[in-house]
């Protein structure tokens, strides 16, 4: 367990608090990497089919009315919505362009209430005329850098982080620090290009704590321990020595996914980028807060994508896209009557949802929580 009681997102201007929509549109990928899960509930699953494109439609009016019930219980400065639309590989969807020119059309009776930003997370893998049509409907591109991928591949990826560059939308890529050398080594040449072309990039450990063979060595913890020390403003928590050769990052701490520099017992003045010991089991979440995660190919709606906790203190979806009305009935009531029930965590390990407010005691939840939330608490 951590050594401290409270974390909360740093204030970042740079990095805005916004309400995540994590819209996972199709499991089917053009990629398959080893260090990706197959299967309905991994990664990417190519034996499913892409959802119909006008279920997808509808889904757009749900998550926006979703979001809208958040946004009115919560201060003007916070009311900012990103819709991430993800897979599997959401551009492999055959109808995207015709998905995502949707959008602003669904978003335009919110416009005056709240701000929506539309991202994309991709692995960039893709025709350019496909992608010189899929561009107009993105505000900013979070790309993956994948060292499995093929040379040719790699090339397709370079050469289409320039053309979106190159238009003025914002982008980021994502490097995955494949843990076998030829590719951790493959990695650092793509942050070095990624550089030289001034291209924001995000390095990422890989995230798969059951699989000992993308372990770390003692030369790449500390090729971390000097990334997360440089983005760290105050003490940094290092990466303690591992008494084997290799280690397991997972089970010792991570970064925010999104870059988020956090801070911890409520001192504002050091912002930590890594986070040793993300194990919150017991503690008092606001992730309903700041996530909804929707997967199109099932249905299944939950409240955050990785840990997948609902109102009824269980690991489950809080409904499906087959009774929105009630999913949405259900909120307002609460939200309206001051019922909805805190989130308390019952996962061994926090991924995605890190940067959510949380505190181990429900006294310090409701005093940091108050404020994000308007007339709520």
């Amino acid at each position: 367990m951590p050594d401290f009681s409270v974390l909360e997102p740093a204030i970042d201007p740079n990095n805005r608090i916004s309400f995540l929509l994590d819209w996972e549109l199709t499991m089917k990928c053009n990629l398959d990497c080893s260090y990706c899960g197959v299967g309905l509930y991994s990664g990417h699953d190519n034996s499913t089919k892409h959802p119909p494109t006008t279920e997808c439609i509808q889904t757009l009016d749900f998550m926006f009315k979703y979001a809208d019930l958040y946004m009115k219980h919560k201060p003007r400065g916070l009311r900012y919505v990103v819709l991430n639309v993800y897979g599997g590989e959401a551009l492999n969807h055959p109808d995207i362009v015709e998905i995502l020119a949707q959008i602003q059309t669904k978003y335009q009776k919110y416009s005056d209430d709240w701000h929506l930003t539309v991202t994309t997370t991709t692995n960039a893998i893709s025709s350019s005329k496909k992608l010189l049509k899929i561009i107009p409907y993105i505000d900013e591109f979070t790309t993956s850098y994948h060292t499995e991928s093929s040379p040719k591949q790699k090339q397709q990826f370079k050469d289409n982080l320039l053309t979106i560059k190159n238009s003025g939308k914002k982008i980021k890529c994502i490097v995955l620090m494949h843990s076998i050398e030829e590719h951790f080594i493959d990695a650092e040449k793509m942050i070095k290009w990624l550089t030289d072309n001034d291209i924001e990039l995000l390095p990422r450990q890989l995230e798969d704590p059951s699989n000992e063979k993308y372990n770390y060595n003692q030369k790449q913890v500390q090729w971390f321990n000097s990334l997360y020390q440089s983005k760290t403003h105050g003490n940094f928590d290092q990466i303690p020595d591992s008494k084997s050769l290799l280690s397991n990052l997972n089970n010792t701490g991570r970064a925010c996914c999104g870059g988020r520099q956090t801070c911890q017992d409520q001192n504002y003045r050091e912002r930590k980028f890594y986070v040793l010991d993300n194990k919150f089991t017991g503690w008092h979440c606001s992730v309903n807060w700041f996530f909804l995660y929707i997967k199109q190919v099932n249905g299944e709606v939950y409240v955050n994508k990785d840990c997948k906790m609902n109102f009824d203190g269980e690991v489950g979806p809080i409904g499906n896209l087959s009774n929105t009305s009630e999913i949405l009935d259900t909120l307002t009531k609460q939200l309206n009557t001051r019922t909805l029930p805190i989130i308390q965590c019952k996962k061994t390990i926090c991924y995605c949802g890190l940067c959510a407010p949380k505190a181990k005691e429900l006294s310090t939840y409701n005093q940091i929580i108050a404020k994000y939330q308007k007339d709520y608490q």
